[in-house]
């Protein structure tokens, strides 16, 4: 309500006719609810966490909500699947980003946020919307899912694979317990049934020229990919149950037919602290000017295999077309690397974060790092901290470049415990980036141990509290739906819903009553006994 009152309305229904929302809806035909009002309804909805229908009861009963979304107290509501509907169209393309921005413009036009200040990104796991399956829970689901698809299709191409075992395999949702503990069977025996079975029906999808429509169902599809990653053709024409060496990396791994897009990722050192789940991850940016309110100017959404460094550039990227290009963009050590590092110099955005120091073959914790070595770039000579010089500079595949120092000069030198822990008959090797990066990877490794770069890098942990907010309220690590684009439109949600409640706190101008003191403290303070901070 506040937010509506300082405000307004955050979305028009004009918003929706142009850009990304053009084609949402058709010109034709009768017109629906109006989308800035279901907008609104969708992010009220996030921010209480409610489901499709309390929220629809919410917009009948309510009269804050009323209120806030500009409606008459005599107003009854709509029907709970108009929620769905609506996301489903928020979800194609890139209509959730675009709906971010809207709200963006408008704090943007009343001073609220603003470009070349201070922002700061983290992420967050998401877990997926489905069950956590092992190896064989995993192709029976898939081949059930695809027999339930093509039942509904096509019954008779399934009727003649039928036979004894298949109701208590595929009958109703897979189960390795049940099955195992009814046939005695083993797991390894139950994998290949369960790929002969998948085999027969692609085989007799391949055969049928009236059945290769079927290729074309998403589960059927599915299914051809589990079998090419879990199961190998061998030269009598059965299948092979592969070993676990020898399946894909789990970036591309299917843990789920029904959401393909689900990875199983780790985050953390082995033991009681490393994390495992399956789904994908979040990133949350949000502006942290002082003066002004901490709202979420970004969501990011990847797989959970991709690592934080691939998440720079992108939501640079965003925040640029946004017109809300930071001045400095705080991080986490996760974030770094040489071309995010590249690319923020070339857009003029400082990178506040920690880098972590490459010391190259042969080197390890407290020996020189590539800071201690001074590269000349314009002779192509660098020299090392003993006063050796090397004039080898070759470029690597990777980007790096290799800078390699002789045999006869780090044979008898006399530091050369505190340089290389290699092999005596080995020189030092560095491994560097060009010459923009190396350098700015130097400043930031020197800038980082002075209590300035400390003091300023401190703002960082708020985006801790963001991702705290967002995940007790509106539940950010569980997603709802299932599918990357679903998933991204909800973690785009709950980010306008934190920006709601940011919005209410700061334009609250209620006086919070102080804390009571507590007896003692008021004692200490009546005798004059000093009280430590």
């Amino acid at each position: 309500m506040r937010v509506r009152d300082a405000l307004g309305p955050l979305f028009s229904d004009e918003d929706f006719t142009t850009g990304e929302f053009e084609e949402m809806y058709a010109g034709l035909g009768r017109p629906g609810i109006s989308p800035a009002l279901l907008a609104m309804v969708t992010v009220l909805q996030f921010l209480h966490n409610l489901s499709d229908r309390d929220a629809a009861v919410a917009v009948a009963d309510r009269i804050s909500w009323k209120y806030a979304l500009g409606l008459e107290l005599e107003y009854t509501g709509f029907d709970a699947s108009v929620l769905c509907e609506f996301r489903a169209r928020l979800a194609a393309g890139n209509r959730a980003d675009a709906l971010l921005s809207l709200m963006l413009e408008r704090l943007k036009a009343a001073g609220l946020v603003r470009a070349g200040g201070r922002q700061r990104t983290d992420s967050t796991h998401v877990l997926a919307c489905v069950r956590a399956l092992n190896r064989v829970e995993c192709l029976g689901e898939a081949l059930r899912a695809a027999l339930e698809e093509i039942a509904r299709t096509d019954p008779g191409l399934v009727v003649p694979l039928l036979g004894p075992g298949w109701d208590e395999r595929y009958g109703r949702k897979v189960e390795t317990g049940r099955l195992l503990r009814r046939r005695g069977a083993s797991a390894l025996k139950l994998a290949e049934q369960i790929g002969a079975d998948g085999q027969s029906l692609i085989a007799a999808i391949d055969t049928d020229p009236d059945a290769v429509r079927m290729n074309g169902l998403p589960q059927v599809k599915i299914l051809r990919e589990l079998w090419d990653q879990h199961f190998e053709a061998t030269t009598t024409g059965r299948l092979r149950y592969r070993d676990t060496e020898e399946l894909p990396p789990s970036a591309q791994r299917v843990r789920s037919p029904h959401d393909p897009d689900a990875r199983y990722s780790t985050k953390g050192a082995p033991g009681a602290a490393r994390m495992e789940w399956t789904g994908s991850k979040g990133h949350l940016t949000e502006s942290c000017d002082e003066g002004l309110p901490h709202v979420v100017t970004d969501v990011h959404t990847t797989p959970a295999t991709e690592p934080d460094v691939t998440a720079v550039t992108p939501v640079q990227d965003k925040l640029i077309a946004r017109d809300l290009k930071p001045g400095e963009h705080l991080l986490d050590s996760g974030y770094p690397s040489g071309p995010g590092i590249g690319a923020s110099l070339e857009r003029g955005i400082s990178l506040v974060a920690p880098v972590t120091v490459q010391t190259g073959r042969g080197a390890r914790g407290g020996t020189f790092t590539p800071k201690d070595f001074h590269v000349d770039w314009h002779s192509g000579v660098t020299h090392c901290p003993a006063g050796a010089t090397s004039i080898s500079m070759r470029p690597k595949k990777d980007g790096l470049i290799r800078v390699a120092f002789s045999r006869a000069d780090c044979r008898p030198c006399p530091i050369r415990a505190q340089c290389t822990t290699g092999a005596p008959h080995l020189g030092r090797v560095l491994e560097i980036h060009p010459e923009p990066i190396h350098t700015a990877r130097t400043r930031m490794q020197a800038e980082q141990d002075t209590p300035r770069w400390r003091e300023a890098y401190r703002a960082r942990a708020g985006i801790e509290g963001t991702i705290s907010q967002a995940v007790r309220g509106p539940g950010l690590r569980r997603s709802r739906y299932r599918g990357l684009a679903k998933t991204h439109l909800q973690n785009v949600l709950i980010g306008m819903a934190v920006n709601i409640r940011r919005l209410g706190a700061h334009f609250d101008t209620t006086t919070r009553p102080s804390r009571r003191p507590t007896r003692i403290h008021t004692l200490c303070t009546q005798h004059g006994i000093a009280t430590t901070a």
